[in-house]
């Protein structure tokens, strides 16, 4: 094969010539232009010259790099595009200068975050299921319907149908989110009946029969007197449990026509939250059963289940969960922390040597001059509390040497938490922004299906 013995050499890029020594091509010793070849090289000798068929800007840059030895990247281009050329022209990455090293991979960071963010937005959305025009059953159609609220006629005429009375003019989009906003309300409305169920002003006493029936276990309790005395005023006003069951009646059908439309129902159920869901849907209508016939209720055996499905019902706060599907911002959170895992190990490991360290240097300090520091633990107990800033008062330094531990302490809990918490806020103002962009995509992949895959109801 004939190597190129020229001095100066023409290398046509794109259309635009390049002429230089042959020696500056020598730079980079493993580099395509140091090994140009006739042979192997698209070569025209009509002109004398090789041609590449790349992009000429970019290619200005690797000439310049053959003549200072070092890569250096504009801060306006593409990471990976330029990854790429040096790919092509077979030079090492480690030529790229130090001060370009954050242009040259940046992009893989930014595009790592929009594939995430693309690939969470499509398995959140029915865009696949939608594009199946022959293969949607009914079974399919209702969990569209469910889910998504622009999956067919028949749902938007319902939802259209609910926010007519609320919602004027032709504002569709609006329309269609309709759904979820009902059941988010519904969410909400309980919880907060909920709430309001344990005030005092929205509470009334237990009748003589029910009081009867739950001093049978009050017996069993440690407290005596003063459980029942508790028990006898933890009857929620009967409009409020009105409202509640109401309600209930509307998520349980919700959730259980979600289960019943699922194809994969052991997925389905194995998700943590809508198990906690269903764990505090039982217990409340078990619970409302015995409610209603508290006063004819004999054994205490069953009022302790009353008792105790009364707490267990505490589960099906995990609903407010839901809200993560339907709020942008609580699902880009959970991609946040999902893809801070690193800093969080960092988070933990710094907590756990700061905390153990503070704590045994307080217990020695504090151990024969403070009554409440009786062990190492809870001297990390009270390094715990300070390192994270909330101080709650039950330890406070006796010693001038517990005062300079319990300040450092404080100090470098400060500047230590703020290292990866500052990460993780970056993280997560990053994913913000992205998200924008990624919704875009999927929109313009279901405008680019809609007309011709959709099949409507």
């Amino acid at each position: 094969m004939e190597k190129v013995e020229i001095e100066y050499i023409r290398l046509n890029i794109g259309g635009t010539i390049f002429k230089c020594y042959r020696k500056t091509l020598s730079t980079f010793q493993e580099s395509k232009l140091h090994n140009l070849d006739k042979d192997k090289d698209d070569f025209d000798s009509e002109h004398n010259e090789f041609y590449f068929d790349r992009n000429p800007l970019l290619f200005a840059y690797i000439i310049d790099a053959c003549r200072k030895g070092a890569i250096h990247l504009p801060k306006d281009i593409c990471g990976t595009t330029f990854k790429q050329e040096l790919e092509f022209w077979n030079i090492p990455l480690d030529k790229v200068a130090p001060c370009c090293l954050e242009t040259l991979y940046r992009s893989k960071d930014d595009i790592d975050t929009i594939e995430t963010l693309i690939t969470h937005e499509e398995q959140t959305s029915v865009i696949e299921l939608k594009q199946e025009r022959e293969k949607i059953s009914f079974q399919t159609r209702l969990w569209l319907f469910l889910d998504d609220p622009s999956s067919s006629k028949l749902a938007q005429v319902l939802y259209v149908a609910l926010c007519d009375f609320f919602i004027t003019g032709s504002d569709k989009k609006r329309k269609q989110r309709v759904w979820n906003t009902v059941m988010s309300l519904l969410v909400v409305v309980s919880t907060f009946i909920d709430v309001l169920s344990t005030v005092s002003a929205f509470q009334q006493n237990f009748t003589e029969a029910e009081i009867r029936s739950l001093e049978k276990v009050s017996g069993l309790l440690s407290q005596g007197n003063k459980t029942m005395e508790k028990l006898v005023t933890m009857k929620p006003k009967d409009y409020l449990f009105y409202i509640i069951v109401a309600c209930h009646v509307v998520l349980t059908l919700e959730f259980l026509l979600c289960f019943i439309a699922c194809k994969n129902k052991r997925s389905y159920m194995l998700c943590f939250i809508r198990m906690s869901t269903l764990v505090g849907y039982t217990s409340f209508w078990i619970m409302y059963a015995l409610y209603i016939n508290l006063a004819y209720i004999e054994s205490w055996i069953v009022i302790t289940v009353y008792l105790f499905l009364s707490y267990l019902q505490i589960a099906k706060i995990a609903r407010l969960f839901y809200f993560t599907k339907r709020i942008p911002a609580f699902a880009i959170m959970g991609l946040t922390f999902r893809s801070s895992i690193h800093e969080f190990k960092i988070l933990a490991f710094l907590l756990g040597i700061l905390v153990t360290i503070f704590g045994y240097f307080f217990y020695a300090a504090e151990v024969f001059y403070n009554p409440k520091m009786s062990s190492i633990l809870e001297g990390i107990y009270w390094a715990l509390i300070t390192v994270t800033t909330v101080g709650y008062g039950d330890y406070v330094p006796k010693t001038a040497f517990g005062h300079v531990i319990a300040s450092a302490c404080a100090v470098v809990g400060i500047l230590v938490l703020a290292l990866p918490v500052g990460i993780i806020a970056s993280n997560f103002y990053k994913f913000y922004n992205y998200h924008g962009y990624s919704k875009k995509h999927i929109e313009a992949m279901r405008e680019n299906h809609s007309d011709k895959n959709l099949t409507r109801l």
